[in-house]
């Protein structure tokens, strides 16, 4: 009955070392103190078995005894493990100092060695002889170990239980944890009880009854002393844990983003102060609630607390997105909102952490703006008509494009800077704006002087009202800076989806349809046809084999001869350019030099029209004909070449001809550019020797003050002037005030374009010096004017 007791108390030392296990999750020091309660267990099981004295042979008990032995020999060895367990985890101050050459793992190692060595000494019968039986007869029998010769080292293993002691005890007094330093002290007073009364049992009389009493003064105490630990460990732990969430709500309040936190019914369970600033309220003032409780939700990017659940429902981590907020001041703010769901235990909150982006959104925004619209007017632009357009096309049943051009916007630039013109684009812009609102349309600016209107649900005739209004809003006059200004401009309409089906295709037509009316006289607008589409076809073949007419020897001059009507004579010719293509056949010069001049080829084929108009008049020189002026038409890009005036004199040095007899005529589209800048470049010409015609005259810019400050000699009327003149008094009269104001100027004059004799007789009577016109001749080759003119002259 008393071994069954003993096997029981057994127990206890290894059933509390487990609850320590488990108290201490697995640390070092408790998985020390189990492994010493182990050992504590094995002592009593050891001095159980000597209570089997009627329950067990003999040779069965001596077995188990020397089996269970070694727990009372390593109590030694695991009471120096747990001071040096101790040491290494709470003594890192003393590694550095004489501690380091006894408390290490060498010496412990040595020191569960040892306490092997004797614990195998045991099995022998020099270390235990034999077991006796002792029956005191008042009590329980029980076995009695015999010592054999070597039992000495069983004492020496009690004076490495004594060194154990006085480390343990030197050391708790250099622990700086209170806790720890009295677990040590304590612990090392409760072995020195304990083992002592284990001691005992070396004596018979005591009848092995000191050791169940020194192993459950181990367990119980090292179970209080742990649990001392323990609740100090917690209660530290709590501390540090109350220190980290006020460090925490600390950093959370400091962070200048916003942070918060709701749980599953959208209820705020954490919110730093940013936050709350955001709401005008206190944190104390949010926790708990939800956004319709503080009737104070401004988001407005959707339903955030729906959001919320849907997050917590589906659990797929972070989710970013960007939300706007209206502030206590009414302000509107963009917010990107960073959210996750976090498990607790005893909820599942959404952790949202939002930064403001308003600036971020108003930058963003502010591109996209600039992005779609024109810097200067403030317009929508190309992209954002392209993307409108596309719109239109898929929305609208029917509607009309219109393009609008500036007319002579180039000039106004080039004589009154880009700064001016820039001015006056943005009035434009603005007018155009205004006229618009009532129609529901849109405005944009294309670029350079180009703008296009969108009209949705637009029929023809309201296109054609639309035009009409737009023309009138023109006819006002522009102030800039305090002056006015008059610019028409040239309309072009596609129709959808009469027009086309596509917008490149409708864009494309309406820029046919506005080029048509620049080359009609401008100031107009124009529908889109597929007449133009040919036209424009044709065009471009013009000017894709204009490109080669001068290497393929495409051109011709012929020559119109000029006739003095006082001496009834030719007095000289005009050269006029022709050309005759291999794909085109002969292409009118009305079609081919406007081409020219857009394309700047006519530099180069004006260069030639002056080299071979030189030396014509010079063979016909050489070759006994009177010497003749010859005319030579002279662009406005010529004029502006600063070269030109170098290769005038280059060529009639290389050609020979004199001087005398080169007549350039130039337009009146001379008077659109600088006054100064015009009369340098003609008085460069009169130097070389050359006389100046001005050409067209009457149909273009010139007025008075411009035309005698030009070094002028000739001015030539215009042919619409002068057809039907017999018929018309008030072409009579144009004329009639052209050629006394010439006179005036003493300039000659030169009529162009005389048809009949009627013509011919009024032109003699006003004084006109010369004509020109079928009246007199064609223009005629080279071959023909020597034939039908110099061969009916007089030589």
């Amino acid at each position: 009955m008393f071994f069954l007791y003993s096997v029981i108390v057994a127990l206890i030392p290894i059933i509390i070392g487990a609850t320590i296990l488990r108290m201490f999750k697995g640390s070092r020091l408790s998985r020390v103190l189990f492994l010493f309660l182990v050992f504590a267990t094995f002592w009593q099981l050891d001095v159980s078995v000597l209570f089997a004295y009627t329950l067990l042979p003999e040779e069965v008990v001596e077995f188990l005894f020397r089996l269970f032995r070694f727990g009372s020999i390593m109590i030694a060895p695991i009471l120096f493990h747990v001071a040096y367990t101790v040491y290494t985890q709470e003594m890192k101050h003393l590694k550095g100092t004489r501690w380091r050459f006894f408390m290490n793992r060498s010496i412990l190692i040595f020191f569960y060695c040892w306490s092997f060595a004797v614990y195998v000494i045991g099995w022998t019968e020099k270390g235990v002889a034999s077991l006796r039986v002792i029956n005191p007869g008042h009590a329980f029998p029980f076995y009695f170990p015999v010592p054999g010769e070597y039992s000495w080292v069983f004492y020496l293993n009690t004076i490495m239980f004594a060194v154990s002691l006085a480390v343990s005890y030197l050391l708790s007094r250099w622990i700086e944890s209170p806790a720890q330093r009295s677990f040590l002290i304590h612990f090392t007073i409760s072995t020195v009880v304990g083992y002592s009364l284990g001691v005992l049992n070396l004596y018979p009389g005591s009848m092995l009854l000191p050791s169940s009493f020194a192993v459950l003064l181990f367990a119980i105490s090292i179970l209080i002393l742990s649990n001392r630990i323990h609740v100090e460990t917690v209660k530290k732990m709590n501390e540090r844990i109350d220190e980290q969430h006020t460090f925490l709500r600390t950093v959370i309040d400091m962070n200048p983003s916003y942070i918060y936190a709701k749980d599953e019914d959208g209820r705020y369970y954490l919110v730093n102060l940013a936050y709350a600033s955001l709401f005008g309220l206190s944190k104390d003032e949010m926790i708990g609630k939800t956004d319709l409780e503080l009737q104070e939700s401004r988001q407005t990017g959707g339903d955030i607390a729906e959001m919320d659940r849907f997050i917590l429902r589906t659990m797929r981590g972070i989710d970013v997105e960007e939300e706007k907020f209206v502030d206590t001041s009414g302000g509107v703010r963009w917010l990107q909102t960073s959210k996750i769901p976090i498990v607790t235990d005893d909820t599942t909150l959404v952790l949202c952490v939002s930064t403001d982006i308003t600036e971020r959104k108003e930058h963003e925004e502010e591109l996209a703006y600039q992005a779609n619209h024109d810097v200067l007017t403030r317009l929508p632009n190309r992209r954002q008509f392209n993307d409108d357009l596309t719109g239109f096309l898929e929305d609208a049943s029917g509607g009309a494009l219109m393009l609008i051009d500036l007319d002579r916007f180039k000039y106004i630039n080039d004589t009154l800077g880009h700064d001016f013109g820039d001015l006056l684009l943005i009035e434009v812009a603005e007018r155009l704006e205004d006229f618009l609102r009532s129609y529901g349309a849109n405005v944009y600016r294309l670029g350079g002087d180009e703008f296009t209107l969108l009209f949705p649900d637009c029929s023809k005739e309201d296109a054609v009202a639309i035009a009409n209004d737009l023309l009138d809003q023109f006819r006002r006059e522009f102030w800039i800076q305090g002056q006015e200004y008059t610019i028409t401009p040239s309309i072009g309409i596609s129709l959808y989806p009469q027009d086309a089906r596509d917008a490149k295709t409708l864009v494309k037509n309406a820029d046919t349809a506005m080029y048509y009316v620049k080359e009609k006289g401008k100031n107009s607008f124009q529908f889109f046809s597929d007449e133009m589409n040919h036209q424009f076809y044709r065009k471009m073949v013009i000017e894709k084999e204009l490109r080669s007419a001068l290497s393929r020897n495409e051109l011709t001059l012929h020559y119109q001869p000029s006739w003095h009507l006082s001496t009834e004579k030719v007095c000289g010719m005009e050269a006029l350019l022709r050309w005759t293509n291999q794909t085109l056949g002969p292409v009118s010069p009305s079609e081919f030099i406007p081409v020219a001049e857009e394309t700047g080829l006519i530099i180069p084929i004006g260069e030639w029209v002056l080299k071979e108009a030189c030396k014509q008049n010079v063979r016909w020189q050489r070759a006994g004909y009177p010497p003749m002026k010859v005319g030579v038409n002279v662009s406005i890009k010529q004029l502006l070449d600063e070269s030109f005036a170098c290769m005038v004199k280059d060529v009639l040095k290389r050609t020979g001809l004199n001087p005398d007899y080169l007549d350039l005529e130039v337009t009146e589209s001379i008077a659109m550019y600088e006054l100064d800048i015009m009369i340098r470049k003609l008085n460069e010409l009169k130097e070389i020797g050359v006389s100046i015609s001005m050409d067209d005259f009457g149909t273009g810019y010139s007025s008075l003050s411009y035309l005698k400050q030009y070094p002028l000699d000739t001015l030539k009327i215009d042919r619409s002037f002068i057809k039907g003149i017999s018929s018309h008094e008030d072409h009579k009269a144009i004329v009639m005030s052209i050629i006394s104001m010439a006179k005036h100027l003493q300039l000659k004059v030169t009529a162009e374009g005389v048809e009949d004799m009627g013509e011919y007789d009024f032109l003699k009577q006003t004084e006109c010096d010369v004509i020109q016109g079928y009246a007199i001749s064609r223009p005629l080759s080279p071959e023909d004017f020597e034939k039908n003119v110099f061969g009916k002259m007089k030589l």
